[in-house]
């Protein structure tokens, strides 16, 4: 998990707060990829406070698993084909449900990738997008990146979004690298 002393200065902590349809989300996309969905195997989940400086959030999670085959059927899911097209169908309905009156999602397009880019051996995918949401009349990209993590009975993820460019890798890249550090031991 992040904690405040792993970003740089500036970024402020605030409480996380749980997503009502978080259940719904993950067994929606499942049903999509055509995966099992291995959330009734969780045995423990943690988040990090929300990280935020101007229009930029990065956040973390963390969740046990009964058993490596749940980590296995979740690294198969990460490697499908369809997850791609499948999460941003999931990224453009979580963000209208968010937004202010008003204003609508245009567009969403997420490319999860297998494998670590480049990071550490424990990163087993990671994804970038972008999401096109119109607010008063104006067009405006959101743009994700994710990082999914394993380690022992362990899936971590970290999340980074910003309002009209990425989060630099320069910041994102050395928080990955730490989660990953933790979530290898365990």
């Amino acid at each position: 998990m992040l904690q405040p002393a792993d970003l740089p200065s500036g970024w402020k902590a605030t409480p996380y707060q749980p997503d009502p349809n978080s259940a719904a989300e993950d067994a929606a996309l499942a049903a999509c990829v055509g995966a099992r969905n291995s959330d009734g195997d969780r045995v423990a989940q943690a988040n990090s406070d929300d990280f935020g400086l101007s229009n930029a959030s990065i956040s973390s999670s963390a969740s046990s698993y009964r058993s490596q085959s749940d980590l296995t059927t979740d690294t198969a899911t990460l490697h499908s084909p369809k997850l791609s097209a499948c999460f941003s169908q999931l990224a453009k309905k979580q963000l209208a449900s968010a937004l202010p009156a008003g204003s609508k999602v245009t567009s969403a397009s997420i490319k999860i990738t297998p494998g670590s880019a480049g990071g550490p051996a424990n990163v087993i995918a990671t994804g970038t997008g972008t999401v096109n949401v119109q607010v008063s009349g104006q067009q405006l990209p959101v743009y994700l990146t994710v990082a999914f993590i394993t380690g022992p009975l362990i899936e971590a993820e970290v999340d980074a979004e910003n309002a009209g460019a990425p989060v630099p890798a320069s910041v994102v890249n050395p928080l990955v690298a730490t989660v990953a550090t933790r979530a290898a031991k365990g």
